[in-house]
């Protein structure tokens, strides 16, 4: 989809700060890495100032909420209610931090198309040929999906099975490895990590607290995927860790205030 709104040129006349909100937007609600593979798809064709593609890819990076509830919440925690106190705290973080990059940011009526001193301005948008469709617009659209598909498979089970391995060494040396190595280990892969916190013998309130800093930090998995997506272009992945993981503080802070409130 992402392809077909670049290539039939709809976006063209449309303000960045409103194409910023759009991308946080869907990478909200159908998850990680659509919020990165947004940004760097908008950002190479000049609908996104490159300035903000670490911003806007760490806050639009979520999973998806059918993940959380259904994978995260109900299977793996056994939570069936009370779901406004996690999402909250999983989605507060990133909200602010659009918000505050929107306000910050520029619409078309405030620039001048000679402004090149304002930083907000400077775009590099293809040239509006009006609307445009057809299959082979369709046709590449289709292969760039499945491109990003099999990356993100590979990128799991490559993790998946890297985060197995301590406990494989483990049971085959008949050794008892201590519980920080498996929370180490979560962090590799988010999905894989979310169960391996589930099965170890902690306090209810500390295995949640660790899955809401798992799922709003992502796992290296989702970072090496990030990357990946962004490869061609100018990207700092420090920066990305670094807003990832304040962001990933600020849930459980949050997460921390609300279950002492109102559970």
């Amino acid at each position: 989809m992402s392809n077909l709104i670049i290539s039939t040129n709809v976006l063209q006349s449309v303000p960045n700060k409103y194409i910023l909100l759009l991308t946080y937007l869907i990478g909200l609600i159908f998850g990680f890495p659509i919020g990165a593979k947004l940004t760097a798809d908008f950002s190479a064709h000049g609908y996104i100032n490159t300035k903000y593609i670490e911003i806007l890819s760490a806050f639009s990076n979520h999973f998806s909420l059918p993940f959380i509830i259904t994978y995260a919440f109900s299977e793996q925690l056994g939570i069936h209610n009370h779901y406004s106190i996690y999402l909250v705290s999983l989605y507060l973080p990133s909200v602010i931090g659009v918000l505050i990059m929107l306000s910050l940011t520029k619409t078309g009526s405030d620039c001048q198309s000679h402004d090149l001193s304002n930083t907000d301005c400077l775009t590099q948008k293809i040239p509006a040929q009006g609307f445009k469709l057809n299959m082979q617009i369709v046709d590449a659209g289709i292969m760039k999906g499945f491109e990003t598909l099999i990356k993100l498979c590979g990128y799991i089970v490559l993790f998946s099975i890297i985060a197995r391995m301590p406990q494989i060494i483990a049971d085959k040396a008949i050794i008892q490895k201590p519980v920080f190595i498996d929370i180490m280990s979560s962090i590799l892969e988010a999905t894989n990590g979310i169960n391996i916190i589930c099965e170890l013998p902690l306090p209810h309130t500390l295995s949640i607290l660790l899955c809401i800093f798992l799922l709003s930090f992502g796992g290296m998995s989702c970072i090496v995927q990030t990357k990946s997506i962004f490869q061609g272009q100018h990207y700092n992945l420090k920066k990305y860790i670094l807003l990832k993981s304040i962001m990933s503080l600020l849930s459980c802070l949050i997460f921390i205030i609300l279950f002492r409130i109102l559970i």
